[in-house]
Parts: structure tokens; C-alpha cells; sequence
């Protein structure tokens, strides 16, 4: 482990610009003392000094009561799909392959919904994949393991829903901090995440790593 001095070299060393990409996006797994050394940076090379703010925000960890008194928040808004309050907000997962030939995409969408928008979405995934999904070489291999494993995470949709929404809020802590978690904000925050949020591999990508 390096020493706090020979981390501090290194910072200095750095362009501004990786500066600025550690305050936005590495600043939380930072020890406390190279927290001090980043910002320090900043203020140091006249950086915006709303990076310290969004520095100190992103540290600023919610606490278990912060946290669960936020899950209740977030299950009892409405739905940012249909608009309505028909049920609580619950995580969920969605899983949809399309294949052809030599191609093959693997997406896996986390959305926070109604039962409702979450069941309808559910379904088109799950036909989705069934009638494209076979359609290449890793296609057909992943496509009855896809099927299988949507059908088993129906009986595992709590663990689930306490993985998406812990992940939300982990994600979103500065933002929490600096712009609060009133019904608006929290509502905007999840039609951000549902809209932005999702993984996909390609079997081109994976033929890469």
C-alpha cells in the first residue's frame, strides 16, 4: 500500500482532468486522508469548487435510518412508467436476448416499477427472448438458461428488489445529499435510472475480453 506522501506525489502528477474524473466518479471508495489530498488538488489548480461539494456530498454516507426510511419513500411514490400508485414500487429485473446469426444481444435491464408495468414488462422480455433469442451460436446456448432463470427469480423477487433499490441508493448518495429525497426529486432520480440504466453485451464484446 502506498504511504499518504508518495499518493500525494502521485496526485500532483495528474492532468486536471483526472483529477476532476476521480472527485465525480471515485471520490467514495477514498480513504479519508486522500480525501484530503483531492481536495487539496482542487483547490490548488483553481478547479470549480463545486467538485469539493459534490467530494464531501458523495462521502457524506446515508445512515441505516436514512436508508430505510428513503426505501419507504421510493415504494410508496408513484409509478415513474404508468404515473399511477395501483401498488408499491419494488425493483426488478429484466432479462431479453435477441440473436441473429454471428450476433447476439444480452441485455439485462434493473428498473424500479408498479407490479403491474413490472409484470407487462416481464412478459414482453420473456417473449421477446423466446421467439429471437435462438437465432446464433451463443444464442441458443443462452437463451433456455435465460427462460429458466427468469422463471426461477419469480420466487426470489425480494432478494431482488433489496439488491436494485440498495444499488439506487448507493448510487445516488451525493445526489441525495445535495438536492434532498422529497416525492419530486425521488421520482425524477428513478425515471432517470429506469430510462439510463441497463447492461448489455454483445457476443463481440465478449469474444474481446
Amino acid at each position: 500500500m502506498y504511504s499518504v506522501e508518495e499518493i500525494r506525489a502521485n496526485y500532483k502528477g495528474f492532468s486536471n482532468s483526472k483529477i476532476e474524473n476521480i472527485a465525480r466518479n471515485e471520490s467514495k471508495g477514498l480513504r479519508k486522508e486522500i480525501l484530503g489530498i483531492l481536495k487539496e488538488e482542487i483547490e490548488n489548480r483553481n478547479l470549480d469548487k463545486r467538485l469539493i461539494t459534490w467530494v464531501d456530498a458523495e462521502t457524506n454516507t446515508l445512515t441505516d435510518f436514512e436508508k430505510q426510511t428513503l426505501i419507504r419513500k421510493i415504494e410508496n411514490l408513484n409509478c415513474p412508467n404508468c404515473g399511477q400508485k395501483r401498488s408499491k414500487l419494488s425493483g426488478q429485473e429484466f432479462n431479453t436476448i435477441v440473436s441473429v446469426i454471428l450476433w447476439c444481444n444480452d441485455i439485462t435491464q434493473n428498473r424500479i416499477l408498479c407490479y403491474y408495468c413490472g409484470r407487462n414488462k416481464k412478459f414482453k422480455s420473456y417473449l421477446i427472448t423466446g421467439f429471437a433469442g435462438w437465432w446464433s451460436r451463443r444464442g441458443i446456448l443462452l437463451t433456455p438458461y435465460t427462460l429458466v432463470k427468469d422463471t426461477i427469480n419469480i420466487f426470489f423477487q425480494k432478494k431482488i428488489n433489496d439488491r436494485i433499490i440498495a444499488e439506487f441508493i448507493e448510487q445516488n448518495n451525493g445526489m441525495f445529499r445535495l438536492h434532498g429525497t422529497d416525492d419530486e426529486n425521488l421520482f425524477n432520480m428513478i425515471s432517470w435510472h429506469n430510462n439510463d440504466y441497463e447492461i448489455q453485451e454483445t457476443e463481440e464484446e465478449l469474444e474481446n475480453e
